[in-house]
């Protein structure tokens, strides 16, 4: 048994979520577009990367823990 009403209002909401997802579409550009304006890092941007690339590089090394050579990997 289907009630008229009840395509009308999963049309609504359905309606109503996508205007949601718009304005939030819409609010994240605009947080997008003031950071730029104003400066602001990314928030998935490394700090280590304005390190000097001898520091970085060895800080890299000792985070990711890889052997730099196969002699390391074997010792």
């Amino acid at each position: 048994m289907s009630l008229p009403y009840i395509h009308a209002a999963l049309a609504c909401e359905r309606q109503n979520t996508l205007l949601e997802e718009a304005q939030a579409a819409r609010q994240a550009k605009a947080a997008r577009a003031h950071r730029r304006a104003h400066g602001a890092r990314a928030v998935h941007e490394s700090p280590f990367r304005r390190l000097p690339g001898r520091v970085a590089s060895a800080w890299s090394r000792l985070v990711t823990s890889r052997p730099r050579s196969s002699t390391e990997a074997a010792g």
